[in-house]
């Protein structure tokens, strides 16, 4: 796009110095720039005063907007005008762009990025390791889940980000069922949906891997309860747990709770058993 027309068309300044900077970046039709980058555009050499004071007058002329990862910036391009796409998920991006940190959006967010579910939950769930420190910036925007480096598994890239399949939500909702709650009630919950043409050797590999007596109670009978027969007959295979475990830990059983006796789950809500 030619540069004159970009400030025409967006009603924004290009005060002198910036042009060629707005125009690589237009070229590029980059959305999620570091500090480094734009340095680079504009011919300076990266952490130095000069480099600071470009970026400083391109957030103030609304070319740029500074996300809650240090040194990362959201472009706001020529055609869009001065306004943010205002993406949930741009943050998180600029995260594992910036640092290589080891994440995974699971849950409802999962399921809403894969179209499993109508609507983005108020918060997305996101694993990273226990070692790594998440500003409290970020901690406002996502719901974190600290956990083993070797839970982080099960995703594929989506969106830019790494994003549970539909094999690993039946596993998400297993190890943090209180995170869906009461919602599992209703048949049509996007679980149903997730598992309705899961690959059962894949679960299977996965619970495995995961290697928990409980996990792999709950994923069986959800798997049955959602009507998957087939996938819950491979994870039975898996062996029963011992002790009985509840659906949603925390819920304390009645003497109507379903107590489901091959995989030994107690269920106090009815999962899948709502219209």
């Amino acid at each position: 796009m030619d540069i004159k027309n970009i400030r025409d068309t967006v009603h924004r300044s290009l005060p002198y110095g910036l042009k060629d900077v707005v125009g690589e970046l237009e070229l590029r039709g980059r959305l999620l720039v570091s500090a480094e980058e734009i340095a680079s555009y504009g011919g300076v050499t990266p952490s130095t005063p000069a480099a600071y004071d470009l970026v400083h007058r391109l957030v103030a002329a609304r070319w740029l907007r500074p996300l809650p990862v240090r040194g990362r910036y959201e472009f706001l391009p020529g055609r869009a005008g001065p306004f943010s796409r205002e993406d949930t998920l741009d943050p998180l991006r600029a995260l594992l762009a910036e640092h290589g940190l080891q994440v995974q959006v699971v849950l409802a967010g999962a399921a809403f990025l894969r179209g499993f579910a109508d609507r983005a939950p108020l918060a997305f769930d996101v694993l990273t390791p226990r070692n790594r420190r998440v500003s409290t910036s970020l901690r406002s925007l996502y719901r974190f889940h600290w956990v083993v480096s070797d839970r982080i598994f099960g995703a594929t890239q989506l969106e830019g980000l790494p994003v549970s399949t539909r094999e690993r939500l039946l596993l998400d909702v297993a190890l943090w069922p209180n995170e869906v709650g009461g919602g599992i009630r209703a048949r049509d919950h996007w679980l149903g949906t997730a598992i309705g043409t899961g690959a059962p050797d894949s679960v299977v590999e996965m619970l495995s891997w995961l290697d928990s007596a409980t996990v792999t109670a709950r994923a069986g009978y959800l798997a049955g309860a959602f009507g998957r027969p087939d996938l819950a007959d491979a994870i039975a295979k898996l062996g029963r747990s011992r002790v009985a475990v509840p659906l949603l830990p925390g819920v304390e059983a009645t003497p109507a709770s379903h107590h489901d006796r091959r995989f030994n789950v107690v269920d106090p809500i009815g999962a899948a058993s709502v219209e």
